[in-house]
Formats: C-alpha cells, structure tokens, sequence
C-alpha cells in the first residue's frame, strides 16, 4: 500500500509545481509587460516632441523662404515696371507674413499659360 500512496504525492506534487510556476510566471510576466508600457509610452512622447520640434524647424525656414521669395518678387515686379512699363505681363505675387498660415493662390492659373508664354530651359528632362 505504500506505492499508491508515493505516485499519488508524485503526481500532485508535479499538479502543484506547474500551478505555482504558471502563477509565478504570469505576475513576472505583468510586471514586464507593465515595464515595457512605460518604456513604449516614453519612447512615442519622446518621438512626437522630436516631430513637433522638427516641424517647427522646418516652419521657420519655410517662413524665412516665403519672406525671400516675397523680396525677390518685389524686386522683380519693380524691375519689370521700370524696365518695360508699357507691358502687359500680370506682376509677380508677393506674400504677406499672414499669408504664410493659409493656403496661398498663385496669381496665374495653369490653364491659362500658352504654350509661346513658357520658357523650356533644359529639353532632355
């Protein structure tokens, strides 16, 4: 009588120990899942501040930008006056600081460009 009696003990010892060890192994596995969260969550806060950093960057000079191509065109449009005031070529758009927040227009529409009013500068492309 005493073999059934160490099999029984055997088989739920081997019971006990996989439950322990599945209880044991779920709490680590919380806990490192609970680490990696924190981790992850670090990690996207810390990327959407280099994105929004890296889009103000790219605002101020895309400003800068517009206020020299504003400059050039005025120049443009001054030159173009003094030089052949009896034409009748629309003048250069200039952009206002307030312009640069919302969508900009250009001044002449694409369908109404002539084929003689375009200049190709390199034919191979």
């Amino acid at each position: 009588m005493g073999w059934p009696l160490v099999f029984a003990t055997f088989i739920l010892g081997i019971v006990l120990g996989y439950v322990g060890r599945t209880v044991i192994s779920r709490n680590q596995d919380a806990s490192h899942k609970g680490k990696a969260l924190e981790q992850t969550k670090l990690e996207l806060s810390q990327h959407k501040q280099e994105v929004t950093d890296h889009f103000e960057v790219h605002h101020k000079q895309l400003t800068e930008v517009t206020e020299q191509l504003s400059k050039m065109n005025k120049q443009w449009n001054d030159a173009a006056s003094t030089l052949a005031p009896k034409s009748k070529v629309k003048p250069l758009a200039t952009l206002n600081a307030s312009d640069t927040d919302t969508e900009v227009t250009p001044s002449i529409a694409i369908d109404t460009l002539e084929s003689e009013s375009v200049i190709i500068v390199d034919q191979k492309n």
